[in-house]
């Protein structure tokens, strides 16, 4: 590998001028496309396609009906008065009008059954606004007491009414959504500027949300991180050229890799929105080891700038390799996840990596041997004050490296034992920020009426007509019954409640009579008095496949995954031999999407740890040395599930990556110490003090920019507008500055204790 990294940089010091021309081809080719980039216009690509639950999901909703919906709620004094009852009406109106509405629900267009004795009609509960004050409290009462209303579309205390619209299911239309929201928007626009406060709340703003946040975070991402970073290159080396030369290979590898977004048709989403400042930071990790060989001494020491450059770059390159290699492999094992956007996370990431390590040697070379070389060179002493430093920890570890071997021992038992309380979960409603329109808006919707979450069960059997027999009907009521009083559920509706309700009619409203009838005839009879198409929501045509929906207000995924495990408890205690229930829904995917991304990184990161692990095995051709290179590495994420279960931090969709990202990234650093230390021991023969001296003198400058660079461009994300792209930006800076105390102070004491086989090794 010597041999070859010798001919590669020699070959770079002897062809700039083609390497710089062959460089701006693939730029160009790349980042033309890159103002080009398409931003994802919702979060559906979160699906698990193939799961047997996502089928039966879609075909469930192919017989009942796209079940996506919004609430638009708002409060008065009292809803039933003449000028609110008209205001309700006019609104649910002009929605209705709406050619991007599916449909819309609320007092203004529901049915009522009018019942005396031995028969009922079916009318609309507000076909007329009453005129006397005791007509629209006879109205409120009728409203408060009907249980297919409560909470759905009115709240128990009769001043909060909601509007329900159903979208379209429209999957080859990005922005469906935009536009729905856009026209109801234009619809409360007047009443709004009345002074009149609406709260939108359901799956159809949370989708929409999350995708115009995400375009918004990466607009701040970009910048800043440009500016964050150019002050700490100014900073580390107070060189105006190399600042640039920093800046415009960071620019090269965004450009290339956000036009390879555009070229492979992989939109900007939720998660590949963390790539732009991620490659950014990266692209300077070996710019950095580069910048810092660029010593006076070397260039004293050489009959010319290109031979000080060839011994720069073939003392770099090797180690810069295999920090790009490990940390494209810690990227792309990713690529096992069933979830299309973790995979899309993996591709681009790791080819941004590419993109780095062929811009840091091929690119920029070229353009140092075009500047005077009093432009790029500079004198040690630069870095006085971090060599005393480094010196300093030198000094320390030679004398109290077991101390520190102690402390790090019992920080990693410590974190291991809090690692142990970090619960893996994904709460939607924690994704915004408290101050967010969108949570306060939900927590206006679920205190005042039902929660927005979803969950179906569904009861299907072989023979026609099944659910018109008084006994399957008894079996939804007690599936029903006993959901209504489990935590977090706020409303449970099934065709029972239809039936009940045509019941009490039946009987001139007497409540005595809500309930279910004994015969199949009086059900059928029932049925065929009621000519509205409302139950259609809870039964099929044949009335062998019938429905209980059920809204929730727990958006813990953990929690739901218990919910659910309740309701399967329950319905397999009971008998229902003709009859196969099944538990469907949004939620159910939500809890199955959730157990793909940790078990799915679980895998990742086992596969990217070994295939780490044996490339240090082979490159250090020690197995004790590359056993050695494990401990460093495994201290920061150990440190990292550690503050997550003491902070309470739990594992999402966001923070699930941080371990397989940051394996691949923090060895980085243990690569060129390793590397170095080695070089040192067997080629220039010093003591393993000599060389561990050596080491931090030489490779600490690069390791503590390199770390803190990318503390910086993780640390960005603290500017998300999402509270999991804020916890993944937190605690993988958190991981950088970790793993650059497990190099610098971690692995040192550890090799300096009294081990003969880890220091023999390094002979």
């Amino acid at each position: 590998m010597k041999k070859i990294s010798k001919n590669i940089s020699l070959y770079i010091v002897k062809h700039p001028v083609l390497l710089f021309i062959i460089s701006i081809i693939v730029i160009i080719t790349f980042s033309i496309n890159a103002p080009f980039i398409q931003f994802a216009k919702n979060v559906d690509y979160f699906e698990l396609k193939n799961h047997p639950d996502t089928i039966f999901y879609k075909d469930f909703k192919k017989i009942f009906g796209h079940d996506e919906f919004f609430v638009i709620a708002f409060e008065k004094d009292d809803i039933f008065t003449k000028d609110n009852l008209c205001i309700l009406k006019e609104i649910t109106q002009k929605l209705e009008n709406l050619d991007s509405v599916r449909d819309v629900v609320s007092l203004a267009n529901v049915n009522d059954i009018i019942g005396e004795n031995d028969y009922f009609i079916v009318e609309p509960f507000l076909d007329k606004i009453p005129d006397t004050e005791s007509e629209v409290l006879a109205l409120k009462r009728r409203a408060l007491k009907n249980q297919i209303y409560l909470r759905n579309i009115i709240s128990s205390d009769g001043k909060t009414a909601a509007i329900v619209i159903f979208s379209y299911d429209r999957p080859n239309d990005p922005d469906y959504r935009k536009n729905l929201l856009n026209d109801v928007h234009n619809v409360l626009r007047p009443y709004e500027k009345k002074g009149q406060e609406f709260h939108m709340a359901g799956w159809t703003i949370t989708n929409f949300k999350l995708s115009q946040y995400m375009k918004n975070d990466l607009l701040k991402f970009i910048p800043v991180t440009y500016i964050l970073i150019t002050l700490t290159i100014w900073l580390f080396f107070r060189n105006t050229s190399l600042t640039l030369l920093g800046i415009i290979n960071i620019s090269a590898s965004l450009g290339a890799t956000m036009g390879l977004f555009k070229i492979s048709g992989i939109l900007i989403n939720n998660v590949t929105t963390i790539v732009p400042p991620l490659v950014m930071a990266l692209s300077l990790s070996d710019t950095v080891h580069i910048f810092t060989h660029l010593d006076k001494k070397i260039l004293r020491n050489s009959a010319t700038k290109i031979e000080a450059l060839h011994k720069i770059l073939q003392k770099v390159m090797v180690p810069c390799f295999l920090t790009t290699l490990t940390t494209a492999i810690g990227f792309l094992s990713l690529a096992v996840s069933d979830l299309q956007p973790i995979r899309e996370f993996a591709y681009m990431a790791s080819a941004g990596m590419i993109f780095e390590f062929l811009f840091s040697f091929f690119l920029l070379p070229p353009m140092l041997i075009f500047l005077p070389e009093n432009k790029i060179f500079f004198k040690t002493n630069s870095f006085k004050i971090m060599d005393s430093f480094l010196i300093f920890i030198n000094k320390t570890i030679s004398r109290s490296g077991h101390i520190f071997v102690v402390v790090f021992l019992g920080l990693s038992l410590m974190a291991i034992w809090y690692a142990c309380q970090v619960r893996v979960e994904t709460n939607l409603l924690e994704y915004f920020k408290p101050s967010s329109p969108v949570r306060k808006d939900l927590n206006f919707v679920e205190k005042h009426l039902a929660g927005v979450g979803t969950l179906d069960i569904s009861l299907q059997s072989n023979k026609t007509d099944a659910f018109k027999d008084p006994q399957n009907l008894m079996l939804i009521e007690k599936i029903e019954n006993y959901i209504k009083q489990l935590a977090k559920v706020d409303v449970v509706t099934s065709l029972a409640d239809f039936i009940k309700d045509m019941n009490e009619s039946f009987h001139n409203e007497d409540p005595t009579y809500y309930c279910l009838p004994e015969s199949k005839n009086t059900i059928s009879q029932y049925l065929l008095l009621y000519d509205a198409d409302d139950i259609n929501d809870f039964i099929n045509d044949n009335f062998d496949h019938a429905r209980i929906a059920v809204r929730l207000s727990e958006h813990n995924s953990q929690q739901q995954a218990k919910l659910i495990q309740t309701i399967y408890k329950f319905i397999n205690s009971i008998q229902h031999d003709d009859i196969k229930i099944r538990v469907t829904g949004r939620t159910v995917q939500d809890v199955n999407i959730i157990d793909a991304l940790v078990s799915s990184q679980i895998n990742s990161l086992a596969l990217a740890a070994v295939t780490i692990f044996f490339i240090l095995l082979i490159v250090l051709k020690s197995f004790k040395i590359g056993f050695l290179s494990i401990i460093p590495n495994s201290f920061p994420i150990i440190l990292n599930f550690g503050i997550m279960g003491l902070a309470g931090i739990p594992l999402n969709t966001a923070t699930a990556l941080i371990s397989t990202v940051a394996i691949g990234i923090a060895v980085d650093d243990t690569i060129h110490f390793l590397t170095e230390y080695v070089l040192n021991r067997s080629s220039k023969k010093l003591s393993a003090p000599e060389a561990i001296q050596a080491t931090i003198v030489a490779k600490g400058k690069p390791i503590m920019a390199s770390s803190l660079i990318l503390c910086i461009g993780f640390g960005v994300l603290v500017l998300s507008s999402f509270v999991p792209t804020i916890h993944f930006g937190f605690l993988s800076s958190l991981i950088m500055i970790t793993a650059l105390i497990g190099d610098l102070i971690l692995l040192p004491s550890i090799i300096c204790l009294k081990l003969p086989n880890v220091r023999s090794s390094a002979s």
